[in-house]
């Protein structure tokens, strides 16, 4: 599928300055504004439960919004659910074809282990700087295991990244 990264013509809606912006959602953006507000809801969350994953490409480097502490972030894309993910929830909401899972890593003398733990968890070899082991992430395969916490409004559930384990 060819993704158009041309300008948007309402200079309102500039996506393509916004310094996140990966061009990834282009194709659909018509498509979602054109959508009647009443059909639009919430998605559900992946089912908790262990997903055998794939690192899909190199992560994204950043700092959080709140305390400007740097981290590293994972994309994760699911490949098979595991005996403990509820397959009926699975597919009630439309299966994992189109999820992804972010592991986030903190990039700080204390929170260092658990990014090691990761990387140990993809199977990378052990020797090299973490640097150089974050460059051979990319198609590592890894067990997420995944659990249902509040979101932050408190008004719904999202799923997040409990802990990895190797494949």
């Amino acid at each position: 599928m060819k993704i158009d990264k041309t300008p948007l013509a309402n200079p309102r809606l500039n996506l393509h300055k916004n310094p996140y912006y990966t061009g990834e959602y282009m194709t659909s953006l018509s498509d979602i504004l054109d959508r009647q507000s009443s059909d639009i809801e919430r998605p559900k969350p992946l089912p908790a439960g262990s997903y055998i994953c794939v690192v899909k490409g190199l992560p994204r480097f950043d700092k959080s919004s709140k305390k400007q502490t740097p981290f590293v972030e994972f994309t994760l894309q699911p490949l098979e659910a595991l005996d403990d993910v509820d397959k009926e929830a699975l597919e009630e909401m439309g299966g994992f074809n189109n999820k992804t899972i972010r592991a986030t890593y903190y990039l700080t003398d204390d929170a260092a282990y658990r990014l090691k733990d990761f990387l140990d968890h993809c199977g990378i070899d052990e020797d090299g700087t973490l640097r150089q082991r974050i460059e051979s992430t990319p198609g590592c395969q890894v067990v997420a295991n995944l659990k249902h916490s509040p979101n932050m409004s408190g008004d719904g559930i999202r799923a997040e990244l409990a802990s990895t384990s190797a494949v």
